[in-house]
């Protein structure tokens, strides 16, 4: 019998807490279930596993993000949308870094499902890219070049594989802005 005030929402919120406050490695069922002071026994009324609690985490993740990415590029277009995308997406990382770690070992086995959560994430992708002048084909590239450089970006900056050179981390990331957006502007037959 589920817990009174307990429910599958209530769960899933306090495991994305206790995973950003303890990081994804560290989590477990049996951890979240002293955090809601509940015998581990009494989780599985809510979810059915830890990978279906896992799956949940990275949908709210995704949603997080997303929501982000949309409120940073309403009303701007082209390299003003471009630009603050990059920035929501590299907040996101830096911000909340176990969650974004969870979306990106979201899992892989139900296609449609997956199918479903790659196209909530490169929606704001295709939304800025869209400007452009792109066909589909190479919209469907940027976003990849785009996506590529951006999470190689936040996992270098975490791991703090850029800290060796005194170089500014943050001009660093707008060269590389600058470099896609400057690619974009070619690739769609603007003048920069």
């Amino acid at each position: 019998m589920p817990r009174q005030g307990l429910s599958k929402e209530s769960v899933v919120q306090a495991a994305v807490d206790l995973i950003e406050e303890k990081g994804v490695s560290q989590f477990s069922m049996g951890k979240l279930a002293q955090r809601l002071k509940i015998k581990p026994a009494s989780l599985y009324n809510h979810v059915e596993s830890i990978d279906k609690l896992m799956k949940l985490v990275g949908e709210e993740a995704i949603y997080q993000l997303v929501r982000l990415e949309n409120q940073a590029i309403a009303g701007k277009k082209k390299n003003e949308a471009l630009f603050a995308l990059a920035e929501a997406y590299r907040s996101f990382s830096r911000n909340h870094y176990q969650l974004y770690q969870v979306i990106m070992a979201f899992p892989k086995e139900n296609d449609l499902v997956l199918k479903q959560e790659a196209g909530e994430i490169i929606s704001p992708f295709l939304k800025v890219l869209a400007d452009y002048g792109l066909t589909e084909n190479q919209q469907f590239h940027w976003q990849r070049v785009l996506r590529a450089m951006m999470s190689g970006f936040a996992f270098h900056e975490q791991a703090g594989g850029f800290s060796y050179f005194p170089a500014d981390q943050d001009e660093s990331f707008y060269i590389a802005m600058q470099c896609i957006a400057n690619g974009l502007c070619q690739t769609g037959g603007e003048k920069r």
